[in-house]
């Protein structure tokens, strides 16, 4: 027959006390420093937003006013062109040539000849002997 072995278990092992494990902690006192240089950073990314910001806005500012200016800018062009072909306009009609074609449309008409008149002192011209020479009667 066959002898049988009895098993073998481990001992059971004795249940620890629970101690309380010791933490690894320390209190940290709150560093001042640490605040003002979040605070300076936070100022600082804040500030140099609001420069960007009114770079931007004054820069649409002038892009805005420059196209102003150069419409201004066409416009007194146009109007010195204008004023250029008036001008020139003016200098022919003061001109000899200018006033002579001017007379020819009024329906002024070429002397034969030149006559110089001299000037005469009051009272020393006759009266006229045919009445007013204005007047429709006289024909």
């Amino acid at each position: 027959m066959v002898a049988t072995q009895p098993v073998r278990r481990p001992a059971a092992r004795p249940a620890r006390q629970a101690q309380p494990r010791q933490a690894n902690l320390r209190v940290v006192r709150s560093d001042h420093r640490i605040r003002v240089v979040g605070m300076l950073g936070t100022a600082v990314a804040v500030g140099l937003f609001t420069v960007l910001f009114v770079v931007a806005a004054l820069h649409a500012v002038l892009v805005q006013t420059q196209a102003q200016i150069d419409a201004q800018r066409a416009a007194n062009a146009a109007v010195q062109a204008e004023l250029a072909v008036v001008n020139a306009d003016l200098a022919r009609a003061d001109s000899p040539e200018g006033l002579e074609q001017w007379a020819i449309d009024a329906g002024l008409v070429l002397a034969p000849e030149v006559v110089i008149l001299s000037p005469v002192a009051p009272d020393t011209l006759a009266p006229p002997t045919s009445g007013n020479p204005f007047s429709e009667a006289v024909g």
